[in-house]
């Protein structure tokens, strides 16, 4: 994982969101066009490595689905196991 990174990438989350956009039939270009908001931002706080409160609404708002059941918050000691998980992945 690279060196300052906050956050690990938030399967759980990605999840949500690609169920989100399979519904609407788009693509994670199609959202970022559709809110006006750069693709590669859009991805990153799709997949939780980087968090932004205003893209996080924009992202629910669209859907029409509160923030927190699309972008539920992590414990500490979530983002430890995760940051865990992820550095297995990568090692593997």
């Amino acid at each position: 994982m690279k060196q300052g990174r906050p956050y690990p990438p938030d399967r759980e989350r990605r999840v949500r969101i690609k169920i989100e956009l399979a519904k609407q039939d788009m693509t994670i270009s199609d959202l970022a066009l559709e809110l006006g908001i750069k693709r590669p931002l859009v991805s990153y706080v799709i997949n939780g490595i980087r968090h932004s409160k205003i893209t996080e609404e924009k992202i629910a708002a669209f859907f029409g689905l509160p923030r927190d059941e699309l972008f539920p918050s992590r414990s500490k000691k979530e983002l430890a196991t995760m940051r865990e998980e992820y550095a297995g992945r990568k090692a593997s």
